[in-house]
């Protein structure tokens, strides 16, 4: 019975600490990416005028976006960026500028040369902000020149004025420059064209929204909701979780051996008790239907007790936060737990099934030597 409440409880303690470190990581990407993004299948950027047009008939929220990979140059030192050129709804869909560590949000000044910058760039530049009289470089081909021999004439050049440093999430951070749409454009020698439209819609409307788009757009663009925008990372979570399940399943089958023994033990040691009840008229199914529901009574019992013991020390864990990661090491300090009721039904019923199965392999192996 302890064995079988040390299994269950290590199993939901590990799945909901799982749980907790998916919905952390998720939530990250998710301040950042938009919940349905609009990009051509081929080529990187499109007319804008064709796909506005239908965002505008359904009422959507929408930013029109402008990326291209950038040299950045500050002072001495020399980094390779995204530049980001977002409109003003941008920060309406993931409230960007509620995410800036340092200074202020880019459209607060009325000149086009202003960006926040993500935290990693800003460290590899080592640059801070509002630096007028020393601002940001930019460098990026230029696509009118078809000669790239002499560089003073192969690259447009620009200047920015970092005004705020952002922290989202460390990928993000190390790569994005986000400034004015206007601005990328005149850099890129580019009118109308985007890399892409990001929407936003409730997380229910996502999927259904997405498939509609789709099929309105055609297969000329693709549509990705936001799960789909990181399947890989998606695919990653899924699967460790799977395999740490599946893990801690072996571990709770050999614990269950415990049970298997137990059994034949009880049903060596009662032999003669099971003599004469055979005399008085049991019979071998009788008989392994008894010891049978002993195996699942305990196997239940223990269950229940594991699942109790295991709730309650995440429930310890959310409210006093008893295991800290220590400062400085994550993005917390105490490691995140998500309890989902699917994982407690899913447990539940492998334990059950697991000690189903334990109970009655002794019980029909040893009632027939045993009548």
């Amino acid at each position: 019975m302890l064995g079988v409440a040390v299994g269950t409880a290590a199993l939901i303690i590990v799945l909901s600490v799982f749980n907790g470190f998916e919905n952390l990581v998720l939530s990250l990407y998710n301040s950042f990416d938009p919940a349905i993004k609009i990009t051509a299948v081929e080529g990187k950027v499109f007319q804008a005028n064709e796909v506005s047009s239908i965002l505008n008939k359904r009422n959507l929220l929408f930013s029109e976006v402008l990326e291209e990979k950038v040299l950045l140059k500050y002072e001495d030192n020399e980094y390779i960026a995204t530049l980001k050129g977002v409109d003003g709804n941008y920060k309406k869909l993931n409230r960007v500028d509620s995410m800036l560590v340092v200074g202020d949000y880019f459209e607060d000044y009325e000149s086009n040369n202003t960006a926040i910058v993500g935290q990693g760039v800003a460290y590899y530049l080592s640059m801070g902000v509002g630096d007028i009289m020393n601002p940001l470089q930019v460098f990026v081909p230029k696509r009118s020149n078809k000669h790239l021999l002499k560089t003073e004439n192969a690259f447009s050049q620009s200047r920015l004025i970092p005004v705020g440093i952002f922290g989202i999430q460390a990928d993000f951070d190390a790569t994005y420059v986000i400034t004015s749409l206007d601005y990328v454009r005149e850099l890129l020698e580019r009118t109308d064209e985007v890399s892409a439209f990001e929407i936003h819609c409730a997380d229910k409307e996502m999927e259904a929204l997405q498939e509609e788009l789709q099929a309105i757009l055609g297969d000329g663009y693709q549509v990705q909701h936001r799960y789909q925008q990181h399947a890989f990372l998606h695919q990653i979570l899924n699967s460790e979780k799977l395999a740490v399940f599946l893990i801690l399943t072996f571990i709770l089958v050999i614990a269950t051996f415990n049970i298997i023994g137990s059994l034949s033990m009880l049903m060596i040691d009662k032999k003669k008790d099971i003599q004469i009840l055979s005399n008085l008229g049991l019979t071998q199914r009788d008989l392994q239907q008894l010891f049978w529901f002993e195996g699942l009574l305990t196997t239940t019992i223990g269950s229940i007790a594991g699942l109790l013991l295991g709730l309650g020390v995440c429930w310890a864990q959310l409210k006093l936060g008893l295991l800290q990661m220590g400062e400085g090491s994550f993005v917390v300090n105490q490691y995140p737990v998500a309890i989902q009721a699917k994982d407690v039904i899913i447990v539940l019923m492998t334990v059950l099934l697991i000690g189903a199965l334990a109970s009655w392999i002794p019980v029909k192996q040893l009632a027939k030597r045993v009548i």
